[in-house]
């Protein structure tokens, strides 16, 4: 493991009170829009339990899913490529208490350090849909998946993205989306011999995935 990536915020209280406010008053705009991103990472996880073993977070954007998962006791590895994007992941997790209980790294999910067979469970949420060569992330993603490890996949469906994308208009942005979804994900994983279960959610498709133990 690459240990010089690892990303150890410096955050202040004002920082975290500054922050948590702008998160809360962002994820109500959302709930309005008939969004709920809580109650959206709590379904996910219900469908996922129990991770048993270590997990890895690729993607943590600003820490929603992060934050459910620590929340919940988990411990385990968050990584992104975008350090400040950790950051606010952190500050979401320091104003819960439970920033102690993930260990970030500044890392590309298409370009892993960890070694083969290092993590039992791999959590990708919201992120397939920014990645452009996604058969890179796909092959990494199992690549550090043990056998007999799950993987829990999700993204936004059609209803999602358009509640995501008028947020982002209203906020003068354009949100990136390349048009990945889930039939893709599932065929790239169903090849490989994973044993797949489909969700859906109102905004949501979610995938999980265990890998099989070669004979």
């Amino acid at each position: 493991m690459n240990y010089k990536s690892e990303y150890i915020p410096k955050l202040t209280d004002e920082d975290i009170k500054e922050n948590h406010k702008h998160f809360s008053e962002r994820m109500s705009v959302y709930k309005r829009k008939g969004l709920d991103f809580t109650k959206v990472r709590e379904f996910i996880l219900t469908k996922a339990y129990p991770l048993q073993g270590n997990i890895l977070e690729i993607g943590a954007g600003n820490g929603h899913a992060t934050l459910i998962l620590a929340k919940s006791g988990y411990k385990f590895i968050s990584v992104d490529k975008d350090k400040e994007a950790l950051k606010i992941a952190a500050l979401n997790l320091a104003y819960e208490n439970v920033l102690s209980n993930v260990k970030f790294y500044v890392m590309d999910g298409k370009s892993l350090t960890f070694t083969d067979s290092s993590f039992k469970n791999v959590v990708i949420v919201n992120l397939f849909h920014h990645i452009d060569n996604i058969n890179a992330l796909l092959l990494e993603t199992d690549r550090v998946l043990c056998a007999d490890g799950k993987l829990i996949l999700a993204d936004f469906n059609k209803r999602g993205m358009k509640i995501v994308n008028a947020v982002h208009r209203q906020e003068g942005r354009v949100h990136r989306d390349v048009g990945m979804g889930r039939d893709y994900i599932y065929s790239y994983f169903h090849g490989l011999g994973y044993e797949i279960k489909n969700y859906k959610e109102k905004c949501h498709w979610i995938l999980l995935a265990r890998k099989q133990i070669q004979p």
